[in-house]
């Protein structure tokens, strides 16, 4: 073991502070992503005091690794204090003069890490990580300035992928309220002058593609509810799926992915280039003059999208919305004559947003890089 090397076990201690007076009431969940989200635990009649309480600089962990996506959910809490349930377990670093939070958490945050643990795990009807095991690990913990300087890059590059978001979110906004003012007439309850999407948007268009081709795929977890911007683009040979080019756009038309809003308007690929995806997206393109930003903010539109999920059938478990019954929805005809203003306010916004997704590309690469100095 290298001398850097040391048993994270003399470090952190476990805490099991319950809120036994209720002075917490916020109750947070761990996600895979190592981050404390909002729980969907209906609580409503359950006793909170049997809760386990969270401070600031202390970390929750779910030693459950089975069924997790090869991931364990821990997290370290910047806020001031949180609870979560009883399945978690909550420890702190002992001393932060030896160890520092942050450190530890990037530690956490290696690929490497989530790998170890579910090797380690152990157990038959479900596969634990436990605090034993935790205490195990060895990893390297250099002096603390060290430590800090580490941190101090990390959180510099982790700082500009949020900010990053946070533009991009704000410019999808802005574009969305333009559409929203331009063309706030549309739906199935239009009576007249209105104008059929088929004669604007051509659905699932024919693009040629060799079997077993290597060819660049999208899967549905890597489309967003909340952004427009692909996640992750991975080469597969061709066998079968929907086709799509640069500025389609992607919309999930299976439960429960549209109802969370899963789609994404494509600016990844390269000149005429033709990628596929999953069976379980509709492809949207844009006809004549119609703008193929258009066409995205009316995919994203709560309007477009309650009809759409309206029209789903199937199964309970598997319902479907088809492209059919999107041809149907109604635009009115006179709003579409403001088609190239609109596309000339938005088209700014949307090169923004994609010259924001490929620096935070290549920041996320300096963020893998910078988690690997610390081994």
């Amino acid at each position: 073991m290298n001398s850097n090397y040391k048993n994270l076990g003399q470090f952190i201690k476990e805490k099991s502070v319950k809120n036994k007076v209720l002075s917490v009431e916020l109750l947070l969940g761990v996600s895979i992503t190592k981050k404390f989200i909002p729980s969907i635990a209906n609580t409503i009649g359950t006793d909170m005091s049997k809760y386990k309480i969270v401070k600031c600089h202390q970390f929750a962990y779910g030693p459950v690794t089975s069924r997790n996506g090869e991931k364990i959910s821990v997290a370290l809490l910047s806020e001031d204090e949180c609870l979560v349930s009883t399945s978690y377990t909550v420890f702190e670093v002992i001393d932060r003069e030896e160890l520092d939070p942050e450190y530890l958490m990037m530690w956490f945050s290696r690929s490497e890490f989530d790998r170890y643990a579910r090797y380690m795990s152990h157990g038959t009807v479900r596969e634990l990580f436990g605090w034993d095991e935790l205490c195990d690990i060895e990893l390297p913990i250099p002096y603390i300035e060290k430590q800090r300087e580490i941190v101090r890059e990390y959180n510099v590059v982790n700082d500009r992928i949020t900010l990053n978001e946070k533009i991009m979110l704000k410019l999808e906004e802005t574009a969305f309220n333009i559409f929203s003012e331009k063309f706030p007439t549309h739906g199935h309850d239009l009576t007249d002058d209105f104008t059929d999407l088929d004669k604007l948007i051509t659905f699932n268009a024919k693009y040629p593609i060799k079997k077993n081709e290597l060819t660049s795929y999208v899967e549905m977890a890597n489309l967003s509810a909340n952004s427009m911007s692909i996640n992750k683009v991975i080469k597969r040979n061709f066998t079968s799926g929907s086709k799509f080019k640069n500025d389609d756009t992607l919309l999930a038309r299976i439960t429960p992915c549209l109802e969370n809003g899963k789609t994404a308007f494509i600016n990844c690929l390269k000149a005429d280039e033709i990628a596929y995806g999953s069976t379980e997206f509709i492809v949207m393109r844009s006809k004549g003059e119609v703008s193929m930003y258009w066409i995205y903010c009316m995919a994203k539109d709560e309007n477009f999208r309650s009809y759409a999920i309206s029209s789903m059938a199937g199964t309970s478990g598997t319902q479907r919305v088809h492209s059919d019954y999107l041809k149907e929805y109604r635009v009115d005809t006179e709003s579409l004559k403001d088609m190239s203003n609109f596309h000339k306010l938005v088209e700014p916004m949307f090169k923004m947003v994609e010259v924001k997704h490929i620096e935070n590309i290549k920041l996320k690469e300096l963020k893998s890089y910078l988690l690997q100095r610390i081994y």
